[in-house]
């Protein structure tokens, strides 16, 4: 490829050795037609100078000039472009310490000229603030940056519009040159110059870009290294005067135009897979939704090879997951601590934007497990980002499961979709102990005081005959005699499995589950379980055996069903047919095919689009 005309400017002051790798990739890779100056900037000895006869032979376009004075990086910047270009000829600023790539300068020009209002470009870099490989977080050796760069540019769009331009490589278009001037002399000898001539330039409605598959090595600290903290420190509250704009629209770039594939970019380098187990906001008392979580978590740690690690992430408030969490890496507030890993999981629903939030600025891969959608079946409890936030999460995230074909099935018929999901039923771990197989002396019934639990009719039907313990709603104010009310939150995971072991039997009249976790527990305990006859229900009785699961159609047969069972002796307690570390296998195995995969750009950048707009709502 050819270039229209382009004059290379290096200005140079000491540090040879750095000159001389950017000379020899000069000879490699600028364009034949391209001219090259090195202005020495009275450089008190020779190195300069040998160093361009050392390359001039191998480079014939190269040039150079010794100033008598020291005019600095400001200085002799504004000198080379007033003397030595000629005016329809592009300028390129190229720092001694820098190393070019091939083809680099082509593209840099090429993507200058896709638009009359591509005003100045350029190229990534190991070190050039917002245009390093990667621009946030922990810099990296520049062989490391460029690595992640060779696979970066595959999936990163040709270039983007930026707030500023780097000096060490900035590539100019001389239409702009003609009609500003180029560096202000206020900033002599240097640093924030060119941050005022984007500005600058940027009120008249030009842009300044980066070039993606552009990049040029920067070996930074050879100018200034004295000097520096104190040049920056004067030169940004000129900066800041002149245009106030310009802090909001660096922030506002890292913040909302940064494309997710480069905040990721530090996973591209070789380590372990990481996976944030994401319990943020689980209720801090026992519930269906943290026994799930937290019997998968500990089957999932007994499986776990080297392969990748797991960080359990938690709220500050979250004191009913310590003891469990002890032999865990426990992780509070991730975000705020600028950790990234491979994968966020969740287990359970999204319940909220700022859970998906989270969850995107933590990994390029989400996943969550589907429970059940009782929150936007029933009018009462459902509200319309509710609806739109189950749908979109669905929709977007990289992996989704679901508790059982129902929960899949159900969700697919309320939105009219066909959404893929990975069904894993769950599993029990009761029932191993010989000293859990017990008589029982109550009825234990399950389930809170939302309408579709049925508690209340439930009650009503059963009469006064038998003793029942009631586990998981406020007790009424009417009481009865034959009841005792206890409010899962109040009790320990061990006092709940005690009740299950001493109960006669399990009443769970809930006309809607999304699996029934209570239901397989108390089947391998060997106790007779009374359900309605639902879809979900079938399903548990084809995994479970239908030998101890009675389904009935309604509560009106609640009292006939358990006077039939209630002088039954206890059923030998049958192992549950999956454990729980056979449900951990199971989303491991997914996990490990998902990390295997490479990124989805699309689905990263749907997400990432979907959740800025909700954020920047405000602006409207």
């Amino acid at each position: 490829m050819s270039t229209r005309g382009v004059l290379i400017l290096i200005p140079a002051y000491g540090a040879a050795h750095r000159l001389l790798v950017c000379l020899e990739s000069l000879a490699k890779y600028a364009p034949k037609d391209s001219v090259i100056w090195v202005l020495d900037d009275s450089t008190p000895d020779d190195s300069i100078s040998l160093a361009c006869t050392t390359w001039k032979s191998y480079c014939p376009q190269l040039n150079y000039l010794r100033s008598s004075v020291n005019r600095g990086f400001v200085g002799t910047c504004n000198w080379g472009n007033d003397n030595l270009r000629p005016d329809d000829t592009d300028l390129l600023l190229l720092n001694s310490d820098t190393e070019v790539t091939e083809g680099f300068l082509e593209e840099l020009q090429s993507v200058l000229y896709l638009h009359e209002r591509h005003a100045v470009v350029t190229p990534r870099s190991n070190s050039a603030t917002i245009f390093s490989v990667p621009p946030v977080g922990n810099s990296l050796a520049p062989s490391e940056s460029y690595e992640i760069w060779k696979h970066l540019r595959t999936i990163l769009p040709r270039y983007q519009v930026m707030p500023t331009a780097v000096g060490f490589c900035m590539l100019i278009k001389a239409d702009v040159l003609r009609r500003f001037k180029l560096f202000d002399d206020i900033y002599s000898p240097g640093y924030n110059e060119e941050n005022d001539f984007v500005c600058r330039i940027n009120r008249c409605g030009y842009s300044a870009l980066a070039a993606n598959h552009a990049f040029v090595f920067h070996y930074e600290g050879a100018s200034f290294s004295l000097r520096r903290a104190q040049l920056e420190t004067k030169h940004r509250e000129i900066l800041l005067k002149r245009f106030p704009e310009y802090p909001g629209s660096i922030s506002d770039h890292l913040e909302h135009y940064l494309d997710p594939i480069e905040r990721f970019a530090p996973l591209y380098v070789r380590h372990r897979k990481r996976v944030c187990f994401d319990c943020i906001g689980l209720p801090s008392w026992y519930c269906g939704t943290t026994e799930f979580a937290l019997n998968l978590l500990r089957g999932i740690s007994g499986v776990l090879d080297d392969e990748f690690e797991v960080h359990v992430a938690i709220g500050k408030s979250q004191a009913f997951f310590a003891e469990e969490l002890v032999e865990h890496s426990i992780i509070q507030d991730p975000d705020q601590q600028g950790i990234v890993f491979d994968l966020v999981f969740r287990p359970a629903q999204v319940f909220t934007w700022q859970d998906f939030y989270r969850m995107n600025r933590l990994a390029p891969r989400v996943s969550y497990v589907l429970l059940d959608i009782i929150g936007v079946r029933c009018a009462y409890l459902n509200s319309v980002g509710r609806q739109l936030l189950f749908r979109n999460t669905a929709q977007l995230s990289d992996l989704v499961f679901a508790i059982s074909e129902f929960s899949q099935s159900d969700f697919c018929a309320f939105y009219g979709v066909k959404q893929p999901m990975q069904v894993v039923h769950l599993g029990s771990n009761f029932g191993i102990a010989a000293a859990e197989v017990r008589l029982g002396e109550y009825i234990l019934l399950m389930g809170n005081l939302y309408a579709h639990k049925g508690v209340t009719d439930a009650l009503e039907h059963l009469g006064a005959e038998w003793p029942i313990v009631v586990l998981g709603g406020e007790e009424p104010v009417v009481k009865r005699n034959n009841v005792r009310w206890l409010t899962s939150g109040s009790l320990t995971r061990q006092e709940i499995r005690e009740l299950f072991i001493q109960a006669k039997m399990l009443v769970y009249p809930s006309h809607y589950e999304g699996f029934g976790l209570p239901i397989v527990d108390a089947l391998a305990l060997g106790k007779p379980v009374v359900v309605l006859d639902t879809a979900v229900n079938r399903e548990l009785g084809s995994i479970t055996g239908e030998d101890n699961l009675f389904r009935i159609a309604s509560s009106r047969e609640l009292s006939s069903t358990v006077k039939e069972l209630f002088d039954r002796g206890l059923s030998p307690p049958r192992l549950p047919p999956r454990r729980w570390v056979d449900v951990a296998r199971e989303y491991v195995r997914e996990f490990t095919k998902l990390l295997a995969q490479d990124v989805c750009p699309s689905k990263l950048r749907d997400r990432w689009d979907l959740l800025r707009t909700l954020q920047s709502r405000d602006s409207f």
